[in-house]
């Protein structure tokens, strides 16, 4: 159960990595993370918390880090996701795609499978827009995303 979102940037690929590689990145571009603390920050074994303006609370477990991007798992009380960061350079304008995939927790497939279907897979299409949107607006404007800049979420806002 995979969902992805990608946008065009006006910036070289190495200005998105040097940006999206950092500590604390989040809470520049990241329309609805309150606080993005860093636990430890040391390439593929780096570990930080994100604090979401709702209150939830995601551990992100980086396992591999390489010069298209990284990527990572999140943990709440159990793994949530695999999530993929790659940036690629075309005309001296990047390309950032997130790409996630979920592990839901129902027992049976066919529940899972319907309710990604059904809910989950564009609520968590919303949620990848509005952060590729928000490092878009700061690599561009050089601007701090806001709190909900780009619409309000229902997990996250």
């Amino acid at each position: 159960m995979i969902v992805q979102s990608q946008l065009e940037i006006n910036k070289q690929s190495n200005i998105v990595l040097n940006l999206i590689k950092s500590q604390n990145n989040l809470e520049k571009f990241h329309p609805f993370c309150k606080k993005n603390i860093v636990i430890k920050w040391d390439g593929k074994n780096s570990e930080d918390i994100v604090i979401y303006h709702s209150k939830k609370k995601y551990i992100r477990k980086f396992y591999e880090w390489n010069e298209n991007g990284y990527k990572l798992e999140i943990f709440e009380d159990r793994k949530l996701a695999d999530i993929t960061w790659i940036v690629n350079e075309f005309n001296s304008k990047s390309i950032i795609k997130i790409k996630a995939k979920l592990y839901l927790p129902y027992k049976y497939k066919l529940i899972n499978t319907i309710i990604f279907n059904i809910y989950v897979k564009y609520v968590l299409k919303s949620y990848l827009n509005s952060v590729v949107k928000g490092l878009k607006y700061y690599l561009e404007t050089n601007k701090t995303v806001s709190n909900n800049q780009f619409g309000k979420h229902i997990w996250y806002s």
